[in-house]
């Protein structure tokens, strides 16, 4: 069975921010747990640049369910894409 579904997309698109942010914490701040990490970002507003970073690399697993001719699946990614251009607006205007 093919795995050409949206909510496919959606998990990739959503795991993977969270993935590069836990690696951006893991070299810059080491100081502090994951949580605490998040915790802060979010309460000072400073998670939004990482978020921004974190959110490009959406690109690559994108752009390899298009080549795979797995369009729905990159449907997904676009709309967790979307999902995080909202997340960053908010703290941008926060």
């Amino acid at each position: 069975m093919s795995q050409n579904r949206i909510i496919l997309g959606v998990i990739t698109g959503i795991l993977i921010p969270i993935i590069i942010l836990w690696i951006v914490k893991l070299y810059h701040f080491s100081h502090l747990s994951y949580f605490l990490f998040l915790k802060t970002g979010f309460i000072t507003g400073t998670l939004s640049p990482w978020l921004k970073i974190a959110t490009l690399f959406n690109l690559i697993p994108f752009f390899g369910f298009v080549n795979k001719n797995k369009l729905k699946s990159g449907q997904g990614v676009v709309l967790a894409t979307l999902i995080y251009g909202l997340v960053i607006v908010y703290f941008t205007l926060m």
